[in-house]
């Protein structure tokens, strides 16, 4: 575990504060009229999700957590978690469904991620820019509704729904960004 000074805390990092470990989701860096510099941050505890605000004087010093990413193929879920399985040594690991949360609507089995992992500790999953789902459900198309473009709710094989335009139908493939849960394009 390295040391750095409080101006460079980016976005994404990992550090440590008193004695938890918080990933870096916003920073700002403030200079007032009067007074001291300081890195404004906004932070995500790791373990517990719980958000946290904290400035750090220009000077301070934090202790930046080293995270190793290591490539793994989704498996599959059940009520007690999520497997996964490291594809260099072919062991398999359980994810909490609570750390999870909202990004097991974007894993598709047998796909690889790259799970962050401080130590042994898995703290983070990346997941793709984009993701490609099979439209199960979409309403009828309304002919002649509107001139401009509408969205409407369709269902894609794992059951999230996503606003997709009106010409998207059943059994198309679609990409949907995982950042933000929206409709990219139609895949050909």
């Amino acid at each position: 575990m390295s040391q750095v000074v409080a101006t460079q805390i980016r976005v994404g990092m990992v550090i440590n504060v008193d004695g938890d470990l918080y990933r870096v989701t916003k920073t700002q860096h403030v200079t007032p009229g009067k007074g001291v510099a300081c890195m404004q941050t906004k932070l995500k505890n790791i373990f517990n999700g719980k958000n946290l605000e904290k400035r750090f004087r220009s000077a301070d010093r934090v202790e930046r957590v080293s995270v190793v990413g290591a490539t793994m193929q989704y498996l599959y879920n059940d009520p007690t978690g999520f497997y996964f399985m490291d594809m260099q040594t072919f062991d398999q690991i359980c994810l909490d469904p609570d750390f999870v949360g909202d990004k097991k609507w974007y894993l598709v089995n047998e796909q690889e991620y790259t799970v962050l992992m401080v130590d042994t500790t898995p703290v983070d999953i990346e997941l793709p820019t984009s993701v490609e789902f099979t439209v199960t459900m979409a309403p009828p198309e309304i002919r002649k509704a509107t001139a401009s473009s509408s969205l409407r709710p369709v269902e894609v094989a794992n059951g999230l729904t996503v606003q997709a335009p009106t010409f998207i139908k059943e059994g198309d493939r679609i990409r949907v960004n995982p950042e933000t849960g929206e409709y990219i394009d139609r895949v050909k």
